[in-house]
């Protein structure tokens, strides 16, 4: 390397990323070439792309960073993401090099992309959260997607972090994209749905889809959480999105599809297609959901969308085809469409 400079190798050239060779060399860990680089001058806030303060938090350098901010780098410099050194040490789970980017004076609510209160929710870092906070993080600021680091800890299971965020104030009802309630209803998080409703979340508030927690948390499989938000009094048809029997229909969840249709659920409701919950049972082959909707009376000609009766000759249900949507006596009538369907089904498995 020290050959290459001594042949004139311009120290602050970038590469196709826009990284100097300063970045590239701490974003490899390699403190001893860095040091040889910032020997013959190279630039500490050089580069139209990774700064050198970002690969060196990214690797828990702690002494190059400090080094770095000695040597004048600005610590709260953003990369292309609009994020800061700060920020991308806690993505990374750098607590030291967090702390000493602190103490550097980074700011706790710098950067137009990412903040550091979400990286550090995401990580589950309960201390830093409560430090990010005592230090004046905006605690319901919203990242790109509209989600408050409370959203974030919940959907990534970060239930300690979330509680230090609601001890912080985090609102419950906060972000206009996501909200907390659907993130803790998808992850089954039971105590954490009871916990936000008793603390004023609105239970059949939509997402950006038009879905309710109650939705989120059938769509995914977790009956416990929507139990406890039926429970709470989510609404068996709220939501301009998937309904709630839509998505206990697509998870085969027979045992909740019966409990939401004797709470009132429109059994031929349709979603955003025109397709009833017995055409998504039978969509997703879910045969013994289809038979309990059926029992509860959906209708085998409901839906402005595709019919149940295409869907199951489609997926070669036989069984359901000819005995369970046609009524007795009309076998010849099944539509053309149907008929090819049911056919060839078989043939393309």
């Amino acid at each position: 390397m020290r050959e290459l400079l001594e042949k004139g190798a311009e120290v602050d050239a970038e590469d196709g990323e826009g990284r100097t060779a300063l970045s590239v060399a701490l974003a490899g860990g390699k403190e001893a070439a860095a040091r040889a680089l910032l020997e013959v001058g190279a630039g500490v806030n050089s580069g139209t792309g990774r700064r050198p303060l970002h690969a060196a938090a990214e690797k828990g350098l702690v002494e190059m960073v400090r080094e770095l901010v000695g040597k004048d780098a600005e610590v709260d410099a953003e990369d292309g993401e609009g994020r800061t050194a700060l920020t991308v040490a806690l993505a990374f789970g750098q607590e030291a090099v967090a702390r000493a980017l602190l103490e550097a004076g980074a700011g706790v609510n710098a950067g137009t992309g990412r903040r550091p209160f979400h990286a550090a929710a995401e990580k589950g870092m309960v201390e830093m959260v409560r430090e990010l906070a005592g230090k004046g993080a905006e605690v319901d600021a919203e990242d790109g997607e509209g989600r408050t680091a409370l959203t974030v800890a919940l959907a990534f299971g970060q239930e300690a972090a979330a509680r230090a965020l609601l001890e912080a104030g985090a609102g419950v009802n906060a972000g206009t994209g996501r909200r907390p309630l659907h993130a803790a209803a998808e992850k089954g998080m039971v105590e954490m749905v009871r916990d936000l409703v008793d603390k004023g979340a609105e239970v059949d508030a939509e997402d950006g889809e038009g879905h309710t927690a109650l939705t989120q948390a059938l769509a995914g499989g977790k009956e416990a959480a929507a139990r406890a938000l039926l429970e709470a009094g989510a609404g068996v048809d709220a939501g301009t999105g998937q309904r709630p029997l839509h998505a206990a229909a697509m998870k085969g969840t027979v045992e909740m599809v019966r409990e939401l249709v004797e709470k009132g659920a429109e059994v031929d409701a349709e979603d955003r297609e025109g397709c009833t919950a017995l055409t998504v049972a039978l969509a997703f082959g879910q045969e013994a959901a289809a038979r309990a909707l059926l029992e509860a009376g959906a209708g085998v000609n409901a839906g402005t969308g595709r019919r149940p009766l295409h869907t199951a000759a489609e997926k070669g249900m036989v069984e359901m085809s000819c005995w369970g949507l046609v009524p007795s006596g009309q076998l010849d009538e099944l539509p053309r469409r149907a008929f090819f369907q049911l056919w060839r089904a078989p043939m393309a498995m």
